[in-house]
């Protein structure tokens, strides 16, 4: 793919001393190094649009699970009651990536709706 298009970016001095760095760690070339950090940035972006997503899909099945059953007619009411379970290290690696990656607006935004769901949030043990 030929790149005919450009555009100038201005950096501040600490910036461009990283980025040059980082490039010729790489062994190429800076505007090389810009663009493949842009086009990673822009993955990302997908990807945590894709996971947003789900966890929607996912509240809103947990709510119609909810509503049918307590249609069903449960003594227990609608709260879904989940057994605990040992997490397994699958679960646990996903959810500290997910936690380091989310920032600190989007971690209470989560729990928030976990909290509205009646579930608790994952914390771990506590050593």
């Amino acid at each position: 793919m030929k790149l005919e298009n450009w555009v100038r970016v201005r950096l501040n001095e600490s910036q461009m001393l990283i980025y040059t760095a980082e490039a010729e760690a790489r062994g190429i070339p800076i505007s090389t190094y810009l663009r493949d950090r842009m086009a990673s940035a822009d993955i990302m972006r997908e990807e945590l649009a894709g996971i947003r997503a789900a966890l929607i899909e996912l509240g809103d099945t947990l709510d119609e699970l909810r509503d049918q059953r307590a249609g069903a007619g449960d003594k227990a009411g609608a709260q879904v009651q989940i057994e605990p379970a040992e997490p397994n290290a699958v679960q646990i690696e996903t959810l500290m990536l997910l936690r380091a990656i989310a920032s600190p607006e989007k971690l209470r935004m989560i729990r928030g709706e976990l909290d509205r769901q009646g579930i608790e949030s994952w914390q771990g043990k506590v050593r």
